[in-house]
């Protein structure tokens, strides 16, 4: 039958043998890691030094758009603080912080877009409270006519 010391050592052996394969898969993972994260940090690196033109132009975009939607009437607000924060984006475009403008452009951007959805909610909001009092205008007028046929026929 099974010779029970061998069993042990079969068993033993295939453990360390899993563990050896396992510490060695991981090496190569860790290995692998690091080298893409060193070349996340060479690429990041390399567009630091890039002006974000195309963000500052689309958070510029985006606040003209808010400004013409009337979002300082709506949204008064979330318009003070994108212009503050595309002012401090010039500055640090000037300073040549590129990172720092490209992040508040898209703080800028993303606080005009929200302007202009404030803006949009309140006018959807106006829009329904202006149906509904048409529904009741509707609804009086077609009351009064369903009397006025109920007293003809009365007559």
């Amino acid at each position: 039958m099974f010779n029970i010391p061998f069993l042990h050592l079969e068993i033993f052996l295939s453990m360390n043998l899993r563990r050896i394969s396992m510490t060695h898969e991981l090496r190569q993972f860790n290995a692998s890691k690091s080298l893409l994260l060193l070349s996340a940090a060479f690429l990041l690196g390399g567009c630091a030094g890039n002006p974000p033109n195309d963000k500052m132009a689309a958070a510029q975009q985006s606040f003209n758009q808010a400004n013409i939607d009337e979002g300082d009437r709506y949204a008064p607000l979330e318009m003070r603080v994108a212009q503050e924060k595309l002012s401090k984006a010039h500055a640090e475009m000037h300073d040549e912080d590129y990172e720092e403008a490209a992040a508040l452009a898209d703080e800028a951007m993303i606080n005009a877009k929200l302007a202009s959805a404030k803006v949009d909610a309140a006018r959807s909001t106006a829009k329904l409270e202006e149906l509904k009092k048409n529904i009741d205008s509707l609804r009086n007028e077609i009351g009064t006519q369903r009397r006025m046929q109920q007293m003809e026929q009365s007559q």
